[in-house]
């Protein structure tokens, strides 16, 4: 229907510029002037229509002009004046009419032709003369083509210059309608605006609601009564011009003859009722779904170009109008109606791949509800010596050699320090004299028969005994021997040779090369899913490529704290010997707490966190 009134006034602008032009020719061929007697006795204008070229113009009006047609067609394909021998007493001149508003070539775009047949008096059928009775003619018709190319370019300017102050207008009521955060007052801006820029008496806005249009809003009325019969009347008017989904108009526009085929009986009944002459409603369009419909009543008729210049302002607010109700909408309503849309998109035509996704993951969650797989619960693994042996300072003195160093592997009984013994040696010969001295005291008061005095020195003997026993032990302690094979874990003496070190002091720390256990740092949420004697596997950082079984040998009431979180320690023991651990190696460890069904191993932990927060907030 729309391209049916774009047909029509295009027609019509096509009649009003023959008009012009045949105006024009009867003007000019009647004030052209008449050089040494020869006179213009016939002229016709060829005028573009789109691809074609059609006679728009003919002087006089009973002339046959065949002659001059085929002249003018000349002119058009050779796009310049030309001068030509019609018959022995007429010569045909010509002249291109172009558009300078369209200058894409640089020159004007080609629109028109004219051709004029020029009588010749007997006196001037020589060709000198006859040349120069046409130049004033020609010149004459360069000058009225030139002041038909300046109506062309008024005329292109002032449609330009509508067009311009109409888009004007639809980007300011546009920009209105964008800047309100809310539908209501959105359309209140919309409803306001038309009744201003277009001197309506009221402009009703409708939204579709269901299967009829509801009034939403009135212009210059914050409030009103939807039981009012003029707002049923209005409804009604709507929803007849959302069911022929064009724009409806009482009176019909006389420049659109597609406006009076239109069903109008609501709004003859709507005109009836309110008393004003002119009623114009046109649809909000959003791809082709009828969403509402805008109601203008003035007393002065709607033109076509009125109503074509409000189908564009409403085309640009409908889709912002339909967003911002569809933003003011309650969450659960808009929950509900996406929710809608997803089903309708399941069960209805198209969307192929929708469907295929939906019954992936219904397949998918079907699998998980009925197959089981076993559950394991990680947790972070370190490994750990079974059993450390710490050798300390055997008795206050100097380091004299050191023969290990951390991470070296040593055999049992193996040297791994030695203490300075020069001092030891020294107090091992003075107590070692101090005896034989006693020995001969001893002697002497054994013969000279004090008995007395032989006890007295039977005592300090013992004393000397014993202090020399006492230098010996450390003399053999003064060696820090291995006590078993294994690995040294700290202890690094080579940064303190001759330096003090007091006695007991550590000095090493060792642990044996096949006795580890593993403690697992376990989550709190799973520490009640382990038992004793659970199996699981290890793997280690260090060691990504093998994986170590284990068994759990103790659940330990100790906590530590990581990242915000408590987790409890438990305890494993290795079921392999390798060499190649070393203890504080780290890694992940997966224990093997039973089967479950496989929806409920992956969401076990979204679950808890639900309980847990429901609780929380419900108790």
């Amino acid at each position: 229907m729309q391209l049916d009134d774009q047909a029509t006034r295009a027609i019509q602008a096509w009649h009003a510029q023959a008009e012009n032009a045949q105006a024009w020719l009867a003007r000019h061929c009647a004030s052209a002037p008449q050089p040494e007697g020869a006179r213009i006795s016939e002229g016709v204008v060829l005028w573009r229509q789109e691809s074609d070229w059609l006679p728009v113009a003919l002087w006089p009006s009973g002339a046959e002009g065949q002659t001059l047609l085929g002249l003018a067609d000349d002119v058009r394909q050779a796009a310049r004046g030309l001068v030509s021998q019609l018959d022995d007493g007429h010569l045909g001149i010509g002249y291109p009419v172009r558009d300078p508003a369209d200058d894409q070539q640089g020159t004007g775009a080609l629109v028109g032709a004219v051709a004029l047949r020029v009588a010749l008096p007997a006196s001037l059928h020589d060709d000198q003369r006859a040349q120069a009775a046409l130049m004033p003619l020609m010149q004459r018709l360069e000058e009225g083509v030139a002041v038909l190319e300046r109506d062309l370019v008024q005329r292109t300017h002032r449609d330009t210059r509508r067009r311009q102050q109409t888009l004007a207008r639809q980007l300011e009521l546009l920009a209105a309608v964008l800047a309100e955060n809310r539908f209501k007052a959105a359309s209140m801006q919309l409803v306001t605006r038309l009744a201003t820029l277009f001197n309506a008496e009221r402009v009703t806005l409708g939204w579709q609601r269901g299967a009829r249009c509801r009034v939403v809003q009135i212009s210059h009325s914050a409030q009103f009564n939807r039981k009012m019969n003029r707002i049923r009347a209005t409804e009604l008017a709507m929803s007849e011009c959302l069911d022929q989904r064009a724009s409806v108009a009482v009176p019909p526009p006389e420049e659109a003859a597609d406006h009076a085929r239109r069903v109008s009986h609501a709004h003859r009944r709507l005109q009836e009722m309110t008393g004003l002459p002119s009623v114009l409603t046109l649809p909000c369009l959003d791809d082709g779904k009828p969403l509402g419909a805008v109601t203008l009543e003035r007393e002065a008729a709607f033109s076509a170009e009125e109503a074509d210049a409000l189908e564009s302002l409403m085309a640009l607010c409908t889709r912002a109008l339909e967003e911002k109700r569809l933003n003011d909408r309650p969450l659960p309503v808009k929950a509900a109606v996406a929710v809608g849309q997803q089903c309708a998109r399941l069960v209805g035509p198209g969307y192929l791949g929708y469907k295929l996704t939906a019954i992936v993951l219904g397949a998918a969650v079907a699998f998980a509800t009925l197959a089981t797989g076993t559950e394991r619960v990680a947790a972070d693994a370190t490994l750990e010596s079974l059993e450390q042996q710490v050798l300390a300072a055997p008795f206050r003195g100097y380091i004299d050699a050191a023969l290990v160093r951390p991470g070296d592997t040593v055999a049992m009984g193996e040297v791994l320090a030695e203490m300075d013994t020069r001092e030891l040696v020294l107090e091992q010969l003075q107590w070692q004299s101090e005896l034989a001295k006693l020995a001969r005291q001893e002697q002497q008061q054994r013969a000279a028969g004090e008995r007395a005095a032989v006890n007295v020195i039977g005592a300090q003997q013992d004393q000397a005994q014993a202090r020399l026993e006492l230098v010996e032990s450390r003399l053999q302690r003064a060696s820090l021997q291995a006590p078993f094979a294994g690995r040294v874990l700290s202890g690094d003496l080579t940064q303190r040779l001759g330096g003090v070190v007091e006695q007991g002091e550590e000095l090493f720390r060792l642990s044996p090369l096949d006795a580890y256990r593993i403690e697992l740092e376990v989550p709190e949420g799973r520490i009640d899913a382990l038992r004793e004697g659970q199996k699981g596997e290890l793997v280690l950082a260090a060691m990504t490529g093998e994986r170590f079984a284990f068994e759990v040998e103790r659940l330990t009431p100790q906590t530590r704290s990581v990242d915000g979180s408590n987790r409890f320690v438990v305890e494993a023991s290795l079921e392999s010997d390798d060499r190649e651990l070393r203890p504080g190696m780290q890694g992940v460890g997966r224990i093997e707490v039973g089967e479950a069904r496989l929806i409920s191993i992956w969401t076990r932990e979204l679950v808890d966190w639900l309980r847990l927060t429901l609780w929380r907030w419900w108790g």
